[in-house]
C-alpha cells in the first residue's frame, strides 16, 4: 500500500545506517524498515539530491508491519518505491500530531535510571513521541571515552523531571561537525547552541534504542529531533549539510565555480 509520511526523524546509528520515522494524515506514527544490514545513509539520496530528510513529505509503499513493543511502528517497506513529494512548511503543526506533556505521559510506563535512562523492553504502546521542555540546561558536544563525538542535551520536562540524553540527530550532528574548526571549539559551539535553544521555542522528539548485548532487558531514552522556532539552522539545511560531508568523504565530487 503507498502511504504518504511526513519525516520527523532522521536518526544516525552504526556503521553507516540510519533510522527514519513519519506520521500520515491521520497522525499515525511509521518506522519503516529493512532487513538486515538496514537503511543505509546513501538511500537517504536519490542522485546527488536528498528525498528523505526532516519535514520531508514523501510516499512509500509501506508492506508488513513488525510491531515488537515498546517499538509498535515498525513496518517493512519497498526502498524502490520512495517518491519525494515536497518539503512540508507547518512544522509545528506536525510536531503538534504526537505532543505529550512529560517524557512519563509518552511512554506510559516507569523511567528508570542507573545509567542513563531508560525503559523496560516488551511493554508500552509506543517508542516515540514529542516534548516541549520546560528548560534546556545544557549542551554537551565533546569526545567520548572511544574517541567518537559525543552529543548530548540536558532538559527539565513539563513534569518537572530532569534528564540528560544522547542525541542522534543526524542533522544537529551534521551541523556540529560542520561548526568545529580552528576558530570554534567544540565547547564553544556548544555554549552557542546552548544560547540559540534556550531563546526559542524548542520540540525535542524522544525514541527509544532498542536492548543491546550488555542489557537486553532496557530500551534507552535518546534524542532523534531537536527542533527549534526560530531554526538554529539558520542558512544550513539537511541538504546542504549533508551534501557537505558527501563531498568531503568523495561521495560527491566537489562543485566546480563557473567563470
Amino acid at each position: 500500500m503507498i502511504n504518504r509520511l511526513v519525516i520527523t526523524d532522521l536518526t544516525r546509528m552504526q556503521r553507516g545506517r540510519v533510522c527514519i520515522a513519519g506520521y500520515d494524515k491521520t497522525h499515525t506514527c511509521f518506522r519503516p524498515v529493512l532487513p538486515h544490514p538496514g537503511i543505509l545513509e546513501s538511500k537517504l539520496f536519490q542522485g546527488d539530491q536528498p528525498v528523505i530528510f526532516p519535514f520531508a513529505l514523501i510516499e512509500m509503499e509501506l508492506l508488513t508491519p513488525i510491531p515488537e513493543p515498546p517499538h509498535t511502528e515498525d513496518v517493512i517497506y519497498n526502498p524502490d518505491s520512495v517518491t519525494f513529494v515536497r518539503a512540508v512548511q507547518s512544522r509545528e503543526e506536525v510536531l503538534g500530531w504526537s505532543l505529550f506533556p512529560s517524557i512519563g505521559d509518552l511512554f506510559e510506563q516507569p523511567v528508570l535510571s542507573g545509567p542513563g535512562y531508560y525503559v523496560k523492553s516488551c511493554q508500552g504502546p509506543r517508542s516515540l513521541g514529542t516534548i516541549q521542555p520546560a528548560a534546556v540546561t545544557e549542551i554537551i558536544y565533546e569526545k567520548g571515552e572511544e574517541g567518537a563525538w559525543d552529543y548530548r542535551l540536558a532538559f527539565t520536562d513539563q513534569a518537572g523531571l530532569s534528564y540528560k540524553l544522547k542525541i542522534t540527530d543526524l542533522t544537529w550532528h551534521y551541523y556540529c561537525d560542520s561548526q568545529r574548526d580552528e576558530r570554534s571549539a567544540p565547547q564553544d559551539i556548544a555554549a552557542e547552541l546552548g544560547r540559540k535553544l534556550q531563546s526559542s521555542r524548542v520540540y525535542l522528539r524522544i525514541g527509544l534504542a532498542r536492548g543491546w548485548h550488555k542489557f537486553p532487558e532496557r530500551c534507552y531514552l535518546q534524542l532523534t529531533g531537536i527542533y527549534t522556532f526560530p531554526d538554529y539552522l539558520e542558512e544550513h539545511s539537511f541538504a546542504s549539510l549533508s551534501q557537505a560531508r558527501r563531498q568531503e568523504r568523495g561521495d560527491l565530487p566537489a562543485k566546480q565555480n563557473t567563470p
